[in-house]
């Protein structure tokens, strides 16, 4: 007789050749949208409890051989099936994977993140700097050491669960495990919250701290600083601080990735006849060679002056950018030389009526000498 079980493989919505990976991913898109935990329906209850004993069939290699071969009467016991005693019991750690932080791990929830800005000014973020910041967090109540139980009394042993925080239930060679509903996943009972977090736990406060800004950060980028965010509740772990970097533009230099730009103005005299120009650093000065006859525009290249990598070894270069002053007042002295200066470099061509007068007196002297 024909089994009127739908086929484990269309099931899952898979192809007879699929791997494990691909199996344990079908499953996880069913367990999601139909676990129990997720949705209470009885139809998404029966669609899982389907998907799981397919999962259970097609991710051991033994069984899913036995099924290929002989399709649902593997699991009918007899000389060609396979022992069912241990069908489920590895289903505890897939859905350890799901639902992650469930259960009896609502008592060690990890705090939440926190995210602060801090502006600091340009040559801090290239050169580093220590900045001491204030944020108002989420602390422990001092009375009940965060554990929201008023002092001197203590929780009681939930009588659904046990103390387990999880209940199951059998049905036929299904297991099915979910949040106990009266002690929501802790286990215990609180009869007497602390009356100065009303159980919660928790309380305000402001924290300071020292943040070390590394050479070379920029704006936009975010420091990490673990265990400095809201309190997690009784056992549970702190979140995270977050700090995240404004840089105020410098009135000097630029910035473009590791390398910085600087204008620097020079004379139309030393951009003719070349020499050293006093170029500002980061940190002081430094002396470099400017060619003759420059033009606009013109850089100069400066290497390792520039900032700090983040990411690897090494500085960035420092690029000049040169832009030849031209004077805006000069004396009548100034003027006469640089008019004289004109005229050197920019002879005057004879006039057309000066060449015949002289080509015509040259003819003569020939005739006369001939005559």
């Amino acid at each position: 007789m024909m089994s009127s079980k739908r086929d484990y493989y269309e099931i899952l919505s898979i192809s007879r050749s699929a791997d494990e990976t691909t199996i344990k991913k079908a499953f996880r898109q069913i367990a999601l949208e139909y676990h129990p935990d997720r949705n209470p329906s009885a139809e998404a209850g029966e669609k899982f409890r389907e998907a799981q004993e397919a999962y259970e069939a097609l991710s051991d290699p033994q069984k899913r051989a036995h099924y290929d071969q002989f399709g649902h009467s593997s699991f009918r016991g007899g000389g060609s099936g396979f022992d069912t005693s241990d069908v489920f019991s590895g289903f505890q750690s897939i859905f350890e994977d799901f639902f992650a932080g469930s259960g009896g791990e609502r008592a060690r929830a990890r705090g939440a993140d926190l995210l602060t800005k801090l502006e600091i000014d340009f040559r801090e973020a290239i050169l580093g700097c220590t900045k001491t910041i204030e944020i108002p967090r989420e602390g422990p109540c001092e009375p009940c050491h965060g554990k929201g139980i008023e002092p001197g009394t203590k929780p009681e042993t939930c009588h659904t669960c046990k103390g387990r925080g999880k209940i199951t239930q059998n049905q036929g060679f299904f297991i099915l495990s979910q949040t106990c509903p009266h002690c929501r996943g802790q286990g215990h009972i609180v009869k007497h919250p602390c009356r100065a977090c009303h159980g919660e736990g928790v309380k305000r406060e402001k924290r300071k701290l020292d943040i070390n800004v590394p050479a070379g950060i920029d704006s936009g980028l975010r420091l990490k600083l673990q265990n400095e965010g809201h309190f997690g509740g009784s056992g549970g772990q702190r979140g995270d601080l977050y700090v995240e970097i404004t840089v105020r533009p410098d009135d000097i230099f630029e910035r473009d990735g590791s390398d910085l730009y600087v204008k620097i103005k020079v004379p139309y005299t030393k951009a003719v006849l070349g020499g050293d120009i006093e170029v500002p650093l980061i940190e002081g000065s430094r002396r470099v060679h400017l060619p003759s006859h420059t033009q606009t525009p013109h850089s100069i290249l400066v290497k390792g002056e520039g900032v700090k990598d983040l990411r690897r070894h090494g500085r960035g270069n420092l690029i000049v950018e040169v832009l030849v002053e031209t004077p805006k007042h000069l004396s009548s002295r100034a003027k006469e030389l640089l008019r004289e200066l004109d005229g050197e470099m920019n002879p005057k061509p004879q006039s057309d009526a000066e060449e015949p007068a002289k080509e015509s007196k040259g003819k003569k002297k020939k005739r006369g000498f001939f005559s």
